[in-house]
């Protein structure tokens, strides 16, 4: 899986030899690369790990030459990613996956538990949250089987009190029945603003959504976004200048990058790279614009089934335990 991984970052070429970097890469590096990565600076990622700054400094150092791959872009206010090393943070994040599952696997034997849940998922949660959290589920739970049905949140509510639906995984923060609906928060994701490299704006020390209302705006459409976007402008008595309205989050990212537009979208969709390769910056808003929040529901006035209620524990525990983080969904900080 190493060699794999190194061919594929570098294209299939690697100047020290996949050979060389499966035995001199460590375990250690690879995580003190992905926490560097996944806030941008040194002193956090040492805080997050547990380790002094000058090693994490150290690992990423020796990390970066034996792979031959430049990672990190370093900047005033703490590190970027490279295209390489974005691609090279993927195989790490799946490598820390596929280790941290084997000790649990080792340490929990497998449960009796069997059953069926029919669990519903809105559109954005199933691109962008429900894979690791559905694999950690059945390494768990052989036994139980999962049945994914894609749906609109309307239609995943209307199905939860009919009882069509066991459970639903969505944007909670979105969830019109509040009264009939019981519902926990997983994640909360902030909104912020996703913009092209050398906009004028990113020279701004303070960002507020009336600068934003003078650029040309690029609206998602999927599960509720222009509802929810609309909501917060119009509490700041102000209104987006809409250019474009998509239903694709990667059209979304395209059109950033080509600078014809900018948007403000959660944390959890966001990536730095379009599929062309090309940078999208982002920024916080001055403003008080809500969290998009992910959790799970399901019809208030009736018993969960046991392998429902295990589930849905499953998933508090999960994200309450660290063991998946919402920081994964979140873009690099900056000091």
């Amino acid at each position: 899986m190493f060699k794999q991984m190194i061919n594929k970052v570098q294209g299939g070429k690697n100047p020290l030899g996949s050979d060389r970097f499966l035995t001199a890469v460590t375990f250690r590096q690879i995580r003190y690369f992905v926490a560097v990565a996944e806030t941008g600076k040194i002193s956090t990622a040492a805080a997050m790990v547990g380790i002094s700054a000058s090693a994490v400094t150290e690992a990423v150092g020796e990390l970066a030459a034996v792979s031959g791959i430049k990672l990190f872009e370093r900047h005033p206010r703490g590190l970027a990613l490279t295209y390489e090393g974005h691609r090279f943070l993927a195989h790490c994040r799946n490598i820390l996956s596929a280790v941290e599952s084997a000790g649990y696997a080792l340490t929990r034997p497998n449960n009796d538990l069997a059953g069926t849940i029919t669990l519903a998922v809105s559109i954005t949660v199933g691109g962008y949250f429900l894979a690791p959290l559905l694999s950690r589920f059945r390494q768990r739970f052989p036994n139980v089987d999962v049945v994914i049905r894609e749906a609109k949140r309307v239609d995943i509510e209307a199905g939860l009190l009919k009882g069509e639906f066991d459970l639903g995984l969505l944007l909670v923060s979105n969830l019109a029945d509040r009264v009939n609906l019981a519902s926990h928060t997983l994640v909360r994701s902030m909104r912020r603003l996703w913009l092209p490299p050398k906009h004028p704006l990113l020279k701004e020390d303070i960002i507020t959504l009336a600068d934003v209302a003078r650029e040309p705006y690029v609206q998602l459409l999927i599960d509720d976004a222009e509802a929810s976007t609309n909501s917060y402008w119009q509490a700041h008595k102000l209104r987006p200048n809409i250019v474009m309205r998509t239903e694709s989050v990667e059209a979304v990212r395209s059109l950033i990058a080509f600078r014809n537009g900018v948007t403000i979208l959660s944390d959890m969709m966001y990536r730095p790279w379009s599929l062309e390769g090309d940078r999208i910056e982002v920024r916080e808003v001055a403003a008080n614009i809500p969290t998009l929040n992910t959790g799970v529901a399901w019809a208030g006035d009736r018993p969960l089934s046991v392998p429902a209620h295990t589930f849905s524990e499953f998933c508090r525990i999960e994200y309450e335990s660290g063991r998946l983080d919402g920081r994964r969904h979140m873009p690099i900080e900056r000091e």
